[in-house]
């Protein structure tokens, strides 16, 4: 039954796993089988641990712990050591963790076991890992290695050849972390191991995002999450959900980033996983820098900060020094962005000094063990010496000055060593120091031209508001004199018995009146929306919006034979302003009525995602010639394509379109082919 409780819990069945256990410990108990009840402890600690439960992990492992303990089985106990650790890790408790997989090795020097030494090595090198201490991270996973190079089960070696990929993605070397992930996700699809293929999936995602191949990073990340998802692998899933949060971010999908890193938070939560919970928050946290939201920012970061004090995990408390650093630049705070950013060089530097400490630790440690071991066998030749004495006095003395050379060559070696090593450091201190005095001097000037900027800003916003006021007035003065003339017009039409090239003059006098207050209104309306317009906004479902909307343009599609084809999604609700979204599909929808020759079609369809709707607007027109595309959406732009039926244009028209959009907190987007028509995607959150 314990085998097959462990089968279970690696295919993912936590809950059969959970109850096969349970029927274990019963029947060890009614047997009084001590072994048999920490066997079926350790299994359900197992399940748990996987599902992110790792309270009820930890107290299983303790009982197995106590049960192996009664029943003398000493060997065992690196078992309970180990998987305690592992529990402690998962929770970023990084000092419990070590103290458990010192212990386990300590029993396994008198009780030894490769297998579990491989697997212990392991866990070391992730916990040092998750410190920021790569070289000793790299250094525990060779030594498993070379002990689990010549086993059978190819999942031990396959497993340390994954993490030496995890330590490449740290240090940023993203080609050299692929091929190792991908060795591991052939090993573990050979073994049909789901848990192992599901952490491979998700390092290859990462890989692909350091290496900025989103699409390929979103299908790894997607599959990966799905096989956590059938396992019940909470902790795999807020991973997940964090890395696709990651590569949507980095996408621009600012959206469906969000979206993914929310999920990813739930999940951390809800399992109290403070590793899973701290990538995440951090990833939003970049996020609302990059959306130029520091006030939302700040939140999660302050979690990160209390994560990071809460586990003592220094890597946590270098980025939340960073993202301070960028949150207080973004409020234009740069004074105390420079104070954040002196504290992350600070702990950087902090940390570089304590991995090295701990190489020369590890170094020193080698050093006395392998001391140690001379004395002894020094004092096992003069032993022999002394039996020979009588014998071989001069070989006893020349031996005994061949050994006394051999230490004192090594003791001065490793001084030389030392004192060579300790000269390096203080160089690289060096040329941290000086790197960090020009930062310094850096800082100093981009400050100084902030203050510039900040000057020039103020006069822009001066000319801005005169320009606006000029509008106002040159508008006002033009419009009086156009309404005048076109009144004159329309009375001399009334009044006189005209001639054609009479009744021909006084049209072209009144159209041009009509285009001239056409201008003036456009004018008035993006300066209006540019920076005085509030937002009233309402639930609008804008399926139905546009259906109402469509109706108005019977006339205009009847007289060039248009046709207008709707497909609208019922559930496409959103929070936004009627006014401009009427403004918005009036616009599109002239021009694409102004340039769609008679007889074509004109396309309105409405799509509802789960955090917004997007509206597609597609004509059969002439399109937009690829040198105006990066045009399109300019202030008095004349593009290539030209009105069907004589109409005019302004120029201003799409400027107040995408003015609006992102009043309204959406994006617009233009596809088009030269010739082909067409299409302007407008999306819109469904909270503004």
């Amino acid at each position: 039954m314990i085998a097959l409780t462990r089968q279970l819990y690696r295919a993912g069945q936590y809950d059969e796993a959970l109850k096969n256990a349970t029927e274990a410990r019963v029947i060890s108990r009614a047997m009084h089988y001590p072994k048999g009840e920490g066997n079926a402890w350790i299994g359900s600690g197992q399940a748990y641990l996987r599902m992110g439960d790792y309270d009820s992990a930890l107290a299983h492992f303790h009982k197995g712990h106590t049960a192996f303990t009664e029943a003398n089985e000493l060997g065992r106990l690196a078992d309970t050591y180990l998987y305690i650790g592992q529990a402690y890790d998962h929770q970023a408790r990084y000092k419990e963790a070590n103290e458990q997989y010192r212990a386990a090795l300590a029993v396994l020097d008198s009780h030894p076991n490769e297998d579990m030494r491989v697997r212990v090595l392991n866990s070391m090198g992730i916990t040092y890992f998750n410190r920021g201490s790569y070289d000793l991270a790299q250094e525990y996973y060779l030594q498993g290695m070379k002990i689990s190079a010549t086993f059978a089960d190819r999942l031990y070696y396959a497993t340390l050849v994954n993490n030496l990929g995890v330590v490449k993605m740290a240090t940023t070397q993203y080609d050299e972390a692929l091929r190792y992930f991908r060795l591991y996700r052939a090993a573990a699809r050979e073994m049909n191991d789901l848990r192992s293929e599901a952490v491979a999936l998700l390092n290859i995602g990462e890989a692909f995002i350091g290496l900025k191949q989103y699409k390929e990073a979103n299908q790894h990340l997607d599959s990966a999450l799905i096989k956590y998802g059938q396992m019940g692998d909470k902790r795999g899933m807020s991973f997940a959900e964090a890395s696709l949060g990651d590569s949507y971010r980095n996408m621009g999908w600012f959206l469906n980033a969000e979206t993914y890193y929310q999920e990813s938070i739930r999940i951390a939560r809800e399992i109290h996983s403070d590793e899973a919970l701290v990538k995440s928050l951090l990833g939003l946290t970049d996020l609302y820098i990059r959306r130029q939201q520091p006030r939302r920012a700040a939140a999660p970061l302050e979690e990160v900060k209390a994560a990071a004090e809460r586990s003592d995990a220094m890597p946590w408390m270098q980025k939340v020094y960073l993202y301070s650093s960028r949150l207080d630049s973004a409020r234009g705070n740069y004074q105390s962005a420079y104070q954040w950013f002196k504290e992350y060089s600070h702990l950087k530097d902090s940390l570089f000094n304590e991995r090295k400490s701990q190489q020369v630790a590890q170094m020193q440690e080698l050093y006395e063990s392998e001391k140690k071991d001379k004395e002894i066998a020094l004092l096992s030749e003069a032993k022999k010496m002394e039996e020979l004495k009588l014998s071989s006095n001069k070989k006893l003395l020349i031996i005994s000055v061949i050994f006394f050379v051999l230490l004192t060559g090594l003791i001065l070696y490793w001084g030389y060593i030392k004192s060579r090593y300790a000269r390096e450091v203080s160089e690289q201190h060096e040329r941290i120091s000086e790197a960090y005095e020009e930062l310094k001097v850096l800082m100093d000037r981009v400050e100084e031209q902030n203050k510039m900027l900040a000057t020039k800003n103020e006069a822009l916003e001066e000319l801005h508001r005169e320009k606006d006021g000029l509008i106002g007035v040159v508008a006002h003065d033009l419009r009086s004199p156009l309404n005048r003339i076109a009144g004159l017009a329309t009375l001399v039409e009334m009044g006189q018995s005209l001639n054609d090239e009479g009744k021909e003059l006084v049209g072209i006098m009144q159209k041009v009146c009509s285009e001239g207050n056409g201008l003036i209104r456009d004018l008035l309306e993006i300066n209006q929306y540019e920076h005085h317009e509030a937002l009233t906004l309402v639930p609008l479902n804008v399926g139905q919006f546009v259906d109402t909307l469509a109706a108005h343009y019977t006339g205009a599609l009847e007289k060039k034979q248009l046709t207008m084809v709707l497909r609208n999604d019922p559930d496409s609700v959103v929070q936004t302003d009627s006014h401009c979204l009427n403004r918005i599909i009036d616009n599109i929808l002239t021009n694409a009525i102004k340039f769609s020759p008679p007889g074509r079609s004109i396309y309105i369809d409405t799509e509802a995602q789960p955090a917004a709707v997007t509206l597609r607007i597609r004509d059969e027109g002439p399109g937009f010639h690829p040198d105006d595309l990066s045009r399109v959406f300019r202030k008095f732009t004349r593009l290539s394509a030209r009105p069907t039926g004589g109409e005019s244009s302004t120029g201003l028209g799409l400027s107040i379109v995408k003015t609006l959009v992102e009043k309204l907190h959406g994006t617009i987007t233009l596809e088009s082919v030269w010739g082909a028509g067409a299409t302007f995607v407008i999306t819109l959150p469904r909270n503004a």
